[in-house]
Parts: C-alpha cells; structure tokens; sequence
C-alpha cells in the first residue's frame, strides 16, 4: 500500500534521513522504532507532506507519487496523519473535532455518510461519546490521544500515520491505547506507527523497523525483532 525508496531528508546541514526504504503492506501494521532524534517523526513528515524530502520516492498503492504534493494533498490521497502531541482543537467540541476531520472526504461522501464516520468512531472509542458536547481542551491526555485518532479516521484513510500515540501518557492509559490500535489492525486499516516504546510497537505491529542516526539498521516480523538480541539490548531492557 505504502512504498518508500531511498528517502533523503535534511535540516539544512543535518541529514536527518538517509536513504531509508521501507514498505507498508495493505492491512498490515508496521512499526518504526528507535530513540529520540532516529528520525522518526521526519519520516512521517516526510510522507503527509508537511517536509520536502532532496531525493527518493513515497508511493501510495504503486502509483501515485506523494513527494511534491502539498499536505492536503496528500490527504485527500488517502493518508491521514495522527500527529505527536495529539493536537486537537481545543476549543471544539469533540463532535466538531470529528466533523473536522472529515473535511477533505465530505464533499464526496455527505453528511450522512459522515455521520456513520463519527458513530464508528465512537465505537471504537465509546468514552469520546460519554465526551461528545465536552470541549477538547477539557478531555484528558488518554481522551485527546483517542480524539486525534478517531480524526484521522474521519478522512477513510488507506493509510494511517501514528506519531508516538503513547507520549505523555500513564500506563494505564496507554493500555486502553493500543487495545483500539489492535482492534483497529483487526478492522484491516493499514497503519504506519513510529513509537519510542518499543515493545508496545512491537507487540501490536506484524512488521517492524529499527531506524538510527536517520538509518534503517534492522527490519523484520515484529515477534522475531521482539527476540533479536540487538533489539532486546538497545530498546528492550537487556539482552
């Protein structure tokens, strides 16, 4: 579904990624992983738009090019991106946070199709409906992280993009959080997710890279990564 080849991206003299490849199967859930400043959040970046990479090529369902489209072009591609830090419009309602998010699709779908969107949502995420009329602003960080998702989803994406979902987060809460992202796997939605927590990553994903210094370094099925001694010593608590 998700294609990259040989991804450069810079900050001025910085190579912030070098040379990554990787690919999203549709249906599946891959994870990227790996410390602060690996370069993950600059991938994701780099695939909705909002960077330009200097060299390599972002494709979408093997052939339509994503690198020179603007973000909402890529959008309405089909790839919604679940940003860190969640991002949600504080002063909205959850509804209206929602009927954002359908912005890019509503004028092909209609608001009754929209309306279907939202209770879907709310499905997934039954606290967001206890939380319908409540502001935002208000929720907690868990109901924030559930809200931004549960945007993302609004736009019926082919891809889905999730950055660091667990940031800020108890344990608790970031139980209830991959609980969703694997009923969401489930559901066959195709998902791309960058996650410092790497054996959270890997205990949902089906495939997983590990990036460094802007570097894929290892891939491969996330249960064999979970055993690989490299992985074990460097992100899992030791060898």
């Amino acid at each position: 579904m998700l294609e990259i080849k040989d991804l450069h991206v810079s900050y001025g003299l910085v190579r912030a990624l070098q040379g990554v490849s990787l690919n999203v199967p549709d249906g599946k859930l891959v994870c990227v992983i790996g410390s602060n400043g690996a370069g993950k959040t600059t991938l994701l970046r780099s695939i909705s738009g909002l960077l330009k990479p200097s060299q390599g090529s972002i494709q979408l369902a093997g052939k339509e090019e994503l690198v020179g489209r603007k973000p909402h072009m890529v959008t309405r591609s089909g790839v919604a991106h679940c940003p860190e830090g969640r991002r949600v419009f504080p002063e909205q309602t959850v509804t209206d946070n929602l009927i954002l998010g359908a912005f890019s699709t509503m004028k092909k779908t209609g608001q009754a199709e929209m309306r279907k969107d939202i209770q879907n949502v709310f499905t997934i995420f039954p606290r967001l409906q206890e939380r319908r009329e409540q502001q935002a602003g208000t929720l907690s960080g868990g109901e924030q992280q559930m809200l931004a998702i549960g945007r993302a989803l609004m736009s019926r994406p082919r891809v889905l993009l999730l950055d660091e979902p667990s940031m800020g987060l108890a344990p608790v809460i970031i139980d209830e959080v991959f609980k969703r992202l694997a009923e969401l796997k489930e559901r066959g939605i195709t998902m791309l997710l960058v996650e410092q927590l790497a054996f959270r990553a890997l205990g949902v994903a089906d495939y997983g890279y590990v990036i460094e210094n802007g570097k894929i370094m290892i891939e491969g099925e996330a249960s064999k990564l979970m055993n690989d001694p490299r992985v074990k010593e460097a992100y899992l608590g030791g060898g």
